[in-house]
């Protein structure tokens, strides 16, 4: 346990001590993100933070396998990620296409999937579906890293909920591991958190997505979590990510377009603040998902039930507040 402890201690500070020096290199170097009309922020801000998390992450995973807390496979499916960071640092810099995107997407997700479980033909459904599963999870998470704080604050919770429940399962490396995540996340969100000194880029966001699909497909496959557990921790995002997605593709707009159309960017153009925003989902987090989460696991068939009740809550949520937003852009 005291080494768990001081290995927790020593990745936040390795990840804050990381993330400042990245913003240092970003000022020097001028990469920066400038506000434009899809902003939520106002004035240029570095960017590429998510660096950090991927060294970070990516040196704690290594002292893992080291110390046979996980598997080499485990960190093998993880490693793909730095794929999805690598394609990401290059947009941070500059841009790129996103056929090229998706082709590199692609490649980490086989990769991942090949990890998990194997390319045989007989797997073809779970692997089709896992595959999909992390193209999807690279970039919900990334669509909903737009504004301060708010994609930290979502990493720290679910990887600490998870390794809380993978803690008591008995699961001890997978508990370690998520528990490393939420350490190397809180150092960056000390960065991070309203007002935001560094964003954490495509670099960090598209990382975070395919770890945590990673994790959530390597447990259902070993059949320790549930997927739902997964999707009903990570709810909010995966919720305004989706319907959002939906909604743009039913307006004939495309989807994989820049914009500032989710529900939380809704939010800030009716003049809520990034902190309150932030504070305001992580307590839904708390007080709502993770209990459902926790029945999920220990109850599943109730947990099946009030899953898709807490799913279609979320979804009259969204509806309420594009229907506030518009109502209010007609007052204008």
């Amino acid at each position: 346990m005291l080494r768990i402890t001081f290995l927790f201690i020593g990745i936040f500070l390795l990840s804050a001590l990381a993330t400042g020096l990245i913003r240092y290199y970003a000022l020097t170097k001028n990469i920066l993100d400038v506000p434009n009309q899809r902003s939520s922020h106002h004035i240029p801000t570095p960017r590429g933070g998510g660096l950090a998390i991927v060294l970070s992450f990516t040196i704690g995973c290594l002292w893992l396998v080291w110390l046979q807390e996980i598997s080499f496979s485990l960190f093998a499916a993880i490693s793909g990620g730095i794929l999805v960071a690598i394609i990401g640092w290059i947009d941070d810099r500059g841009s790129t296409s996103p056929l090229y995107r998706a082709g590199v997407h692609g490649i980490a997700a086989l990769w991942a999937v090949y990890w998990i479980n194997g390319l045989s033909p007989l797997s073809i459904g779970f692997n089709l579906l896992a595959f999909i599963t992390i193209i999807w999870g690279i970039n919900f998470y990334n669509f909903m890293d737009g504004i301060d704080g708010l994609a930290g604050m979502e990493g720290i919770f679910v990887s600490i909920s998870a390794a809380f429940i993978l803690g008591i399962m008995g699961e001890l490396g997978f508990s370690v591991l998520c528990l490393l995540l939420g350490g190397v996340i809180a150092g960056f969100l000390m960065w991070n958190w309203p007002p935001a000194k560094i964003f954490m880029g495509d670099v960090g966001s598209g990382y975070l997505g395919y770890i945590f699909t990673v994790l959530a497909l390597a447990t259902a496959n070993l059949k320790i979590l549930p997927l739902l557990f997964w999707i009903i921790l990570a709810a909010v995002f995966v919720c305004d990510a989706t319907f959002t997605v939906l909604y743009r593709i039913f307006q004939n707009k495309r989807w994989y377009e820049a914009h500032c159309e989710h529900a939380y960017q809704r939010l800030v153009q009716l003049r809520q603040s990034h902190k309150r925003i932030v504070l305001g989902i992580l307590l839904m987090n708390v007080i709502v998902l993770f209990p459902v989460a926790v029945i999920v696991v220990y109850y599943p068939i109730q947990g099946v039930w009030l899953s898709a009740g807490t799913l279609t809550s979320l979804f009259v949520f969204w509806c309420l507040i594009m229907k506030r937003f518009a109502c209010h852009i007609e007052l204008i």
